[in-house]
């Protein structure tokens, strides 16, 4: 369990990370709350000292159980969930299963694909050629070793995914996402690239069938970056046709990553 701020008898306020990014990024959206919530992550697999993820087709249903795993051996109730990206679907689905651990839920930009890209993904896994989809190519192109935290942080200060970023936000994902190198030389990301892409390889066509029934549980609030590419206007309708008992939030001018950015 990550504690990130907050004092240890206030109520409860998980967040549910992206995949790729570590809870620390999340800290400066988060700071407010901290006044009245004590702000905890239990983050997924891929940062469990793992390097390595299954070779089997698993859904995001088992990052849910883990969620939940974790509110029982840390005995978190009454939680205020919020949920970003991976995390936000994971936490959709902690919801339906166990509404009785939540207070509210907060999805930000979840990673709702429409049916046509599920059906995609889903031939994919039946020809064995999921490996070869763009976004699982392109984490396991990811640089994953640098010579040094400072040569990550100059490297991550040029690239476009990191170009409406702070310095602060960028520095929390270097000092959390970057680990020293086991032989010692250089250092490596925290969250393998085969992590990433695995996540990215196993999207989850039930999300559409849990949907619903969030409909009356908790009260929801649906957030989305008004240029992301991972919940697109699309679906974003579909979303607020399904769960019309939700509150909606569009953020003008920010992508998927707005937790960060804005």
């Amino acid at each position: 369990l990550v504690e990130l701020g907050g004092d240890a008898n206030a109520p409860i306020l998980h967040i549910a990370i992206a995949n790729g990014f570590p809870p620390q990024t999340y800290i400066p959206l988060l700071r407010p709350f901290m006044q009245t919530h004590r702000v905890v992550s239990l983050p997924p697999r891929a940062l469990w000292g793992d390097p390595t993820p299954p070779t089997t087709h698993q859904s995001w249903q088992t990052v849910a159980d883990d969620m939940l795993a974790g509110f029982d051996l840390y005995g978190l109730d009454n939680v205020l969930a919020i949920g970003h990206s991976i995390g936000a679907a994971a936490s959709l689905l902690a919801v339906t299963k166990e509404p009785e651990r939540f207070q509210s839920l907060v999805l930000m930009d979840p990673v709702m694909l429409m049916p046509n890209v599920l059906d995609i993904i889903a031939q994919s896994w039946e020809q064995g050629v999921q490996d070869l989809m763009p976004l699982v190519q392109g984490a396991l192109r990811r640089r994953s070793e640098f010579a040094s935290k400072d040569d990550a942080f100059e490297r991550f200060r040029g690239k476009r995914l990191f170009s409406d970023w702070s310095d602060e936000v960028l520095r929390l994902y270097v000092e959390n996402g970057i680990q020293p190198k086991a032989d010692g030389d250089g250092v490596e990301l925290v969250w393998s690239p085969q992590w990433e892409a695995y996540y990215f390889a196993t999207v989850d066509a039930t999300l559409w069938d849990a949907l619903p029934n969030l409909n009356g549980l908790v009260p929801t609030l649906v957030m989305q970056g008004s240029t992301s590419d991972a919940f697109v206007p699309e679906a974003y309708e579909m979303v607020k046709a399904q769960l019309p008992t939700a509150s909606y939030v569009q953020l003008d001018g920010h992508g998927h990553l707005f937790p960060q950015s804005a």
